[in-house]
């Protein structure tokens, strides 16, 4: 592949287009349920809002788009995903092969294969963070254009990327702040950065967000309803707890990074060349810039782990330190390597992609996987509460499926997305994980939840399609407002 022309690009995008192909294939071939970030895009985009719950919007809109065209499907829900993850890789590609040889692009940009969270995760399961995958990829794009020509289209390219972005997810706001400071260290970044254009830049990025924002101050109950997520409990020791969040990051980090890390170092000193020549500029400002951000934005991200006193990090909420960090760690090892370690890069690649199309195949079907839960006995067991018009309030993953094979159902999420029903009405509330009924009532913004009436109650349990070992177990309450 490392031809350094145009046919040498051409193959390496479509190689990308025909994986993901493949894997848009898969999603359709094997079927089955829907996994739980698929449900709550099902239950959570009724159409074009400028909000619709803890998650910002971006994906959502996608998602009602596709939706719009295709209908409310397995095909609009896992044609977004891939186009997005495609659109992912071809972004850094297209941020780094003008500054790179062909081989160095290719290597930064695979890079983003050695991710758990992007390569089984993204792919898998995630939707929102497959949104910030794209909207850092746009970033780098745009910075790169930014360095290697400094328009006035390019600041509002990088605008129009950066709003995006902060319309994703919420640990988006670490890229641009990393970029930023680590920009000023780099003398080409800082006078991009000191050109009165920028101002331009945050012009197009405040004017993308601000009606979101907005949106997000007259509804904080359901902004955010997700802040539980940054504590782990009362039993976290109360003496510095966030201690424990520190330690969460750091274990991220060797979980999100250790793979990358691992290939890059097996090639770059295992098969080192000591010949080996520095890359030409600009592309050595931008890969210093990416390595010099991914190390700020930890940064970063660790003090607003002691600010916030969290004491619970999740290894996905690192992901811009994810993204930043693989491509320079790959395009190093690969530029200071002899040319073996790039064919040897290209044969993990291929091995883990391999592994991974297996991989999702058993992820969906077999054991205890929420793909092989069949809904039809879940229906067959909640006949006797006429779900056809009684409300229904549960998880994502179990109301997003029964309300996907049931289009008419009333099924709303453990969210106060809608005015509690009038005092006396029955609603059927389903249980999965959660069994405390006052606590999913409150989150669904009932008041004085623990007054509610329980009518009638069921507890049953589902089986896998291929395993005999393991069963879904479901609790289901009828309950009125008295």
């Amino acid at each position: 592949m490392d031809q350094g022309n145009g046919q040498g690009t051409r193959i390496f995008l479509a190689l990308l287009v025909g994986y993901f192909l493949l894997q848009f294939g898969l999603r359709l071939a094997l079927g089955g349920a829907l996994e739980t970030d698929e449900a709550e895009m099902v239950l959570l985009t009724p159409g074009f809002r400028l909000g619709y719950g803890p998650q910002l919007p971006l994906y959502s809109w996608l998602q009602a788009a596709s939706f719009a065209v295709f209908g409310k499907s397995t095909f609009a829900l896992a044609i977004v995903k891939n186009l997005m993850l495609f659109g992912t890789y071809a972004l850094v590609f297209a941020a780094l092969r003008p500054l790179l040889p062909l081989r160095l692009a290719v290597a930064g940009t695979l890079g983003l294969a050695l991710l758990p969270d992007v390569f089984w995760e993204g792919q898998r399961a995630t939707t929102h963070s497959v949104a910030l995958l794209l909207t850092i990829a746009a970033t780098l794009a745009a910075v790169s254009g930014l360095l290697r020509r400094g328009r006035a289209a390019d600041y509002l390219l990088l605008g129009l990327a950066i709003g995006l972005g902060s319309l994703s997810k919420y640990n988006y706001a670490l890229v641009p702040v990393a970029l930023a400071l680590a920009g000023l260290t780099l003398p080409l970044m800082r006078a991009r950065l000191g050109d009165r254009r920028i101002l331009a830049t945050l012009a197009v990025a405040l004017a993308l967000i601000a009606a979101p924002a907005l949106w997000m101050l007259r509804h904080p109950e359901l902004a955010f309803a997700s802040g539980y997520k940054l504590t782990v409990g009362e039993a976290v020791v109360q003496t510095l707890p966030w201690l424990t969040g520190l330690g969460d990051s750091f274990t991220g980090i060797a979980a999100g990074l250790g793979l990358a890390a691992l290939v890059a170092a097996a090639l770059g000193f295992g098969l080192r060349n000591r010949a080996t020549s520095p890359l030409t500029e600009p592309g050595e400002t931008f890969v210093r810039l990416l390595t010099r951000a991914a190390l700020t934005a930890f940064a970063v991200f660790l003090v607003g782990v002691v600010f916030a006193g969290a004491t619970h990090v999740t290894p996905r909420w690192l992901l811009p330190v994810f993204v930043l960090a693989a491509p320079p760690l790959l395009i190093r090892a690969v530029a200071m390597a002899r040319p073996a370690a790039f064919h040897g890069l290209l044969g993990v690649v291929a091995v883990l992609a391999a592994l991974t199309v297996v991989g999702m195949a058993g992820a969906r079907m077999y054991g205890p996987a929420r793909g092989a839960v069949d809904f039809a006995d879940v229906e067959a067991a909640l006949a006797r509460f006429e779900p056809e018009t009684t409300p229904i309030l549960a998880d994502f993953y179990v109301g997003g499926n029964l309300a996907l094979r049931n289009p008419g159902w009333q099924v709303a999420p453990f969210l106060p997305t809608q005015a509690p029903p009038a005092p006396g009405t029955p609603v059927l509330v389903l249980m999965r994980t959660n069994l405390n009924l006052e606590s999913n009532l409150g989150r669904s913004g009932w008041p004085a939840p623990e007054t509610a009436q329980v009518l009638d109650s069921l507890d049953f349990t589902v089986p896998f399609r291929f395993t005999d070992a393991e069963t879904l177990a479901l609790s289901a309450r009828l309950v009125a407002r008295p």
